[in-house]
């Protein structure tokens, strides 16, 4: 589905005593078609984050509106939205396995156990479809950065 944000404008409060108003992000409009990929590029502070946080729900905009499709989610949780997002430092766990951090999220969260034949299959499927496969028994500082970022991604996935 295509993602529109809408003249997005997100100010923050001012800190301190002679702080000032910050606008992180000014009347931002973009249109992500349906099936992109897309990425946010440009200097520190111009607002990426922001804009992402916005449209994952993480901040509520100050103007403008965000549409998954036809539906406007502007004020919808995050928990509704579907959305997830991948850091550009990931939160794996160097101790564990592949697949022991594609499962972590979900093992906390559902208290399921890790070897449960289900969730072996399931990532076994995505780490296939990885365009060079990675073995899920590979410790994660054996991974190159481009490989980790794919392990962070499939936990959002199932997470």
């Amino acid at each position: 589905m295509k993602i529109v944000l809408e003249h997005l404008t997100k100010k923050f409060p001012a800190r301190g005593k002679k702080g000032e108003e910050v606008t992180a992000v000014r009347d931002f409009t973009f249109e992500i078609p349906d099936g992109s990929l897309i990425g946010l590029l440009g200097p520190s502070g111009c607002g990426k984050s922001t804009a992402l946080n916005l449209l994952c729900g993480l901040e509520a905009p100050t103007e403008g509106k965000i549409y998954f499709g036809d539906t406007d989610v502007t004020d919808m949780p995050p928990e509704l939205r579907g959305v997830g997002m991948v850091f550009q430092n990931y939160a794996l766990f160097p101790n564990l396995n592949v697949y022991q951090n594609i499962f972590m999220a979900k093992e906390k969260k559902n208290g399921f156990v890790l070897d449960n034949r289900k969730h072996a299959q399931l990532a076994a499927q995505i780490l296939e479809r990885l365009e060079h496969p990675i073995s899920p028994d590979t410790l994660i500082g054996d991974l190159r950065v481009g490989q980790q970022q794919m392990i962070e991604i499939a936990r959002n996935l199932i997470a």
